[in-house]
């Protein structure tokens, strides 16, 4: 059975600007960047209420991540191809603070909210690890060989995984800021998401070969053993950070116009899962999911 989606669609007026990334809070604020380095926040509309938006100008090129930093979603916080790093006040048109270590452009970032802690992998092939109020980093991770796509903390805090052009996800102790585990994979990591229980990583890895195929795996981090779930999806655009529907153990990731459902606890034949997509021609593709504690799912498209 499937979930309820609610759909929030963005509407770009100019022409020469494609969104990039995409965040939503639980007082319905979005918020979005592009690839011209400009952040859009707005508010979604109610009580027959037009919308506003604000916009958050700063980063001089791609926004490439972005996210809600607390639970409440008072702050945000962006990375760029600009190599910086921002934290925003909501609804604020300047940045509070300004993070610089990296030396080339930042590619993702992740916000541990109990630890008060967010890192940042980038294509200087190196995560680095923060607190919102200190401009130095805490500690720098180095392994990879390669751009690293995506990081995402384990939700005791404690460990922290990176996925990387290079083919590996390194699990770090964090304290020690080493390599708890190392996982190998032929393709490259695109996207990474914990299970709820910590003991499984979802990876979604991409092919850059000819027909640029993606698969889906879960990795038992206790035994590194990968475990295929949906192989050789065929994608014009990568797909999203897959998302867990709220205690279940079902997740959905999807690409243009498509989801694609599947349960982990479901492994017995490979590519068994379940897609949809959207009957709206007006939309045009996915930018963001992600499920609220009533099991509605939650997509932003444009």
């Amino acid at each position: 059975m499937l979930p309820n989606i609610s759909t929030h669609q963005l509407i770009n007026q100019n022409d020469n600007e494609w969104f990039t990334c995409a965040d939503i809070n639980s007082k319905q604020e979005i918020v979005c960047g592009t690839d011209q380095g400009i952040i859009y926040q707005t508010q979604l509309p109610s009580n027959g209420k037009n919308s506003t938006y604000k916009q958050l100008i700063g980063h001089t090129k791609l926004i490439s991540d972005i996210c809600y930093y607390d639970p409440n979603g008072c702050y945000i916080l962006s990375c760029s191809a600009d190599k910086d790093i921002r934290l925003w006040r909501s609804f604020s048109s300047n940045s509070i603070t300004i993070y610089r270590s990296h030396l080339s452009p930042v590619w993702c970032l992740s916000v541990h909210y109990k630890s008060d802690r967010f890192a940042s992998g980038s294509m200087d092939q190196t995560v680095r690890l923060w607190t919102p109020d200190r401009l130095n980093i805490l500690r720098t991770f180095i392994y990879h060989s390669d751009d690293i796509n995506t990081i995402t903390f384990h939700p005791n805090g404690k460990y922290l995984a990176s996925g990387s052009n290079d083919g590996s996800i390194i699990l770090w102790a964090i304290e020690q800021a080493q390599p708890a585990r190392i996982l190998k994979s032929l393709s490259n990591i695109e996207q990474l998401t914990f299970t709820s229980d910590g003991n499984h990583l979802i990876s979604i890895s991409h092919n850059n070969n000819e027909q640029k195929s993606d698969r889906i795996s879960i990795w038992d981090i206790r035994s590194a053993n990968e475990t295929n779930l949906i192989e050789n999806i065929p994608s014009h655009r990568r797909l999203l950070k897959s998302c867990q529907i709220q205690n279940t153990n079902k997740f959905v990731t999807g690409f243009n116009k498509s989801f694609l459902f599947f349960d982990i606890n479901n492994q017995q034949e490979k590519n068994d899962f379940f897609r949809s997509e959207f009957s709206n021609e007006y939309i045009q593709r996915l930018i963001h999911l992600s499920s609220n504690e009533s099991n509605k799912l939650i997509a932003i498209v444009e």
